[in-house]
């Protein structure tokens, strides 16, 4: 797959998490449970910058040495994992438009850390 595809891939989950943070600090000083909320973020979007991360690494030229590959994927599919049931329970309790966007980034990133994961030799 061209870098575009990738890009659209991982690029567009960063741009989602971005806009919701904008949610999460719009409503700071009003929020009760925002150190809740902001720990439930931070785990999607640490596994798009993990993505977009190793994207840029690859497409600068970086080589992937032959078994580092897991450890890149596993770090993602496990903030990917954390945030998606962190995610689904800040969902359910407090059911704010950005706690959905962060538990559908957090799937969309899981589902493909683990594809990924199955794919590494």
């Amino acid at each position: 797959m061209s870098f575009v595809i990738w890009w659209a891939l991982f690029g567009v989950p960063l741009f989602i998490v971005a806009v919701a943070w904008v949610g999460v600090f719009s409503g700071w000083t009003a929020d009760a449970k925002r150190i809740l909320m902001s720990v439930a973020m931070f785990f999607p979007t640490a596994s798009t910058l993990i993505g977009c991360g190793a994207l840029v690494y690859v497409q600068l030229g970086g080589r992937v040495r032959s078994g580092n590959e897991l450890v890149v994927y596993g770090f993602g599919f496990i903030f990917a994992l954390i945030g998606a049931a962190l995610g689904f329970v800040v969902a359910v309790m407090f059911r704010r438009w950005f706690s959905a966007l962060g538990l559908a980034v957090s799937a969309w990133m899981l589902f493909w850390f683990g594809l990924m994961m199955s794919a590494a030799d």
